[in-house]
């Protein structure tokens, strides 16, 4: 009985969907989807995706067959790249299906990063069982009523988990609401949408592979802050100076925060070279692989396009001919041989014309000539003893160094849990001292590469009714971290600079002086008043004793062996100035004529 009265339900429903379609007057000769009677006024979102022949419900679902506004919407999305969705719209077969899970695995998605180290801070701190596994594969875990939980991830929730591609897209107010939204959070440009006169929008969003970097700024504008260092911007210590007439500085950026104006990038000011320009789709949509760092994910590299490697073969060459199609402001390579990143990426900007590698910047298409450094006259490139060092090392002019992050916690007050958008009791509250831009000091990243190194410190304290989430009241980690500072300049770092200056080396500013046979190191900051015997911009001691490190990143300062290697060049730079000079050649050679042979005229 019940299955027969559910059967005359569903025949009586569909008889009353049906009788209502068929009163609504439908356009003759229109043969198109029912969204395009409607949305007839809308701007094709790029040349690849033309309405005209993609529609509407390719991509944002829908009932496509519907000329009733309410059941044409019932299933449809606005955001066709929210990453809940992208297998059924951008990642279907036919379409993007590679990409989907690329970038689901990506560490813009997943923030492996951040989590495993905001979790590398509490690990030795809270009781057995109470840190997460590594095998927590993202931000994606946190969303659910069955989500992980402890005092970093509830850190995460609150002070970073509102930067990721998980986040639904104009979900929040300012800067915030801009980021997240999955493939739209880059490939769409924010504009004001046009409306005709009846309400309808009649301009759609702009999607492109040529992304502006403004897209890349709203999220990466803090921590390393490499998007705002890229333009010249350091965000300066919170005190508004210089003053503007009685007022404080009227240059500020999101939260507030005050900047200064210092060089930019060789990159942009020589060539205005945007973001996109050296990133590749792999480098910033991972390979398929899951990685912790962002290192281990990013594929460019200095050498892909001043030592570049160029190749051809049928299967990237139709590769670039469909990115440099999707770009639209270029030629296509067209069998022309194009370069390659380190994980095999074609770079579809950089190609090979008449023997000439030709550079094409990717927002006009405009050629910018590219500065080889492979040629063996090139001393300074092709020093035996160098072999370890970055491009960075020696052409980063400047790079942000934040010498404490104070973190406190107060569970009796209540801030927004960007995962699930709703305030929950307990707040983080951060401030910052001794922040600064100088010179980069140098150590090595993944045990044998040489890099610029910045400080990564903070010190943690919670209010007395804290609560069972936070064990620790208070602790202290002096971390290091190794990274572009993206501040490239063309004019190298001086032999002078590194071989002679305490700071480049690690030992932070100071005077290094010989007392007899004795090399003395004397501190200009001291940091006695919050208990260390070393200064804060001390990341190593004279002897080679590691003071900070960065040892679950694989970074740490120089050790005593490398120090000595590095000052034992000092004596010689009065007078032996350039890379050329014959010294140089063998140097250990030269350092044991040096200390044996008799007549120098260095000894006299």
């Amino acid at each position: 009985m019940k299955q027969l009265f559910f059967t005359l339900s569903l025949i009586i429903l569909a008889g009353l969907l049906i009788f209502k379609e068929n009163r609504i007057q439908r356009p003759e000769g229109f043969s198109g989807e029912g969204c395009l009677y409607c949305h007839k006024e809308m701007s094709d979102s790029d040349r690849s995706h033309p309405a005209s022949a993609f529609g509407c419900s390719a991509c944002h679902l829908g009932n496509a067959y519907s000329l009733d506004e309410k059941r044409a919407h019932a299933t449809m999305v606005v955001n066709p790249g929210d990453l809940r969705v992208v297998e059924r719209t951008c990642g279907k077969t036919g379409c993007h299906g590679d990409m989907a899970d690329r970038v689901k695995k990506s560490l813009m998605a997943t923030n492996r990063g951040i989590l495993r180290i905001v979790q590398d801070e509490w690990g030795h701190k809270e009781p057995k069982g109470a840190f997460v596994s590594a095998q927590l594969l993202g931000v994606v875990d946190l969303y659910g009523a069955n989500a992980p939980r402890n005092a970093p991830l509830d850190l995460y929730r609150k002070m970073c988990g509102g930067c990721h591609l998980w986040k639904k897209r104009k979900n929040g107010q300012g800067e915030a609401g801009k980021r997240g939204g999955g493939c739209s959070d880059c490939h769409v440009v924010d504009e004001q949408g046009v409306r005709n006169p009846q309400g309808l929008l009649i301009r759609h969003p702009k999607m492109t592979t040529r992304i502006p970097s403004e897209n890349c700024v709203k999220c990466h504008n803090r921590s390393a802050r490499i998007g705002l260092s890229y333009f010249g911007i350091f965000e300066s210590a919170g005190y508004g100076t210089p003053y503007e007439g009685a007022d404080l500085s009227s240059r500020r950026l999101s939260g507030r925060r005050f900047y200064l104006n210092l060089e930019e990038d060789v990159h942009l000011k020589k060539g205005r070279m945007v973001c996109v320009d050296c990133h590749t789709a792999t480098g910033l949509m991972g390979d398929g692989q899951v990685y912790d760092k962002m290192a281990d994910q990013v594929d460019i590299t200095c050498e892909a396009c001043h030592l570049p490697r160029f190749m051809s073969n049928p299967e990237t060459e139709a590769l670039a001919d469909r990115l440099a199609f999707l770009n639209g402001r270029m030629p296509q390579p067209e069998k022309k041989p194009v370069a390659f990143t380190r994980k095999g990426t074609p770079l579809y900007n950089l190609q090979e014309v008449d023997g000439k590698p030709i550079f094409y910047r990717k927002t006009d298409g405009r050629v910018l000539k590219i500065q080889e450094t492979g040629s063996p006259e090139n001393a300074h490139h092709n020093m035996k003893g160098h072999d370890r060092l970055s491009c960075q090392s020696c052409h980063s002019a400047w790079i942000p160094q934040c010498y404490g992050c104070h973190l406190t916690y107060q569970k009796s007050e209540h801030q927004k849990d960007w995962i699930t958008g709703k305030k929950t009791s307990g707040r983080w509250k951060e401030a910052r001292t001794y922040l600064r831009f100088g010179k980069p000091t140098l150590g090595l990243r993944g045990g044998d590469r040489i890099y610029p190194l910045s400080p990564c410190q903070v010190f943690f304290s919670a209010s007395e009714d804290a609560g069972p989430l936070i064990k620790p009241k208070s602790f202290t980690n002096l971390n290091l971290s190794a990274f572009d500072p993206h501040t490239t300049q063309a004019k190298s770092r001086s032999c002078i600079d590194c071989h002679s200056d305490p700071k480049s080396m690690g030992m932070g500013e100071g005077i290094l002086y010989r007392h007899g046979k004795k090399r003395v190191f004397r501190p200009t900051h001291r940091a006695t008043d919050l208990g260390f015997p070393f200064p804060l911009d001390g990341f190593v001691s004279l002897e080679g004793e590691a003071l900070q490190t960065g040892s679950a990143n694989g970074v740490r300062p120089f050790n005593g062996t490398e120090i000595n290697r590095i000052l034992s060049v000092d004596a010689c730079l009065g007078c032996h100035k350039t890379y050329k000079d014959p010294i140089y050649v063998n140097f250990s050679k030269s350092l044991k004529r040096f200390e044996t042979d008799e007549g120098l005229p260095c000894l006299n």
